[in-house]
């Protein structure tokens, strides 16, 4: 049975499609980061990362996330310093509206993080209490091998966690 899931990678010529539903997901966390928009009208643009877009030594990777073929939003993985060693975050993702209850962003972890034989970071921002419920339910229903929050977090005002670490079962 296919999934209705489908992650797309995103390329040089998707740049100003992943910039408009990073305003959307900029917009729907302004409630809790309160980001200010620029004098544009705009919020923070991707345009740092969508420069990096299909570079060989990228450290981060966007993807169009389809739903029955639909474009349903966004994920972001990047690759990160931590412990002395290099690991993929589950940096970004967003659902728009419409697709939300449906499993999608679940089904985006069982697809990166789930079918990985690697450990993945997690950072939660703490004010953003819709992500930190999520991931809460995510960490309970979903099969992951380990969960370990990191204490304390790199970043103060996130919730970090390393999942699936072989040697933290």
């Amino acid at each position: 049975m296919s999934t209705p899931v489908t992650l797309t990678p995103v390329s040089l010529a998707d740049g100003p499609l992943l910039d408009n539903l990073w305003q959307f997901y900029e917009l729907e966390s302004s409630a809790w980061s309160h980001e200010d928009i620029d004098a544009n009208g705009r919020f923070n643009s991707l345009s740092e990362f969508l420069g990096q877009l299909g570079g060989a030594d990228a450290l981060q990777k966007g993807y169009f996330i389809r739903y029955e073929g639909n474009l349903a939003g966004l994920f972001i993985e990047s690759l990160q310093q931590l412990e002395e060693t290099t690991i993929k975050e589950f940096a970004d993702v967003y659902v728009l509206p419409k697709f939300r209850g449906r499993g999608i962003a679940s089904e985006v972890i069982r697809q990166t993080v789930l079918a990985s034989e690697e450990p993945w970071l997690v950072g939660v921002f703490r004010d953003d209490l819709n992500a930190v419920r999520f991931w809460e339910r995510a960490f309970e229903r979903l099969p992951f091998s380990s969960v370990r929050e990191l204490l304390p977090p790199e970043y103060p005002e996130l919730r970090e966690f390393i999942v699936n670490d072989a040697g933290h079962s």
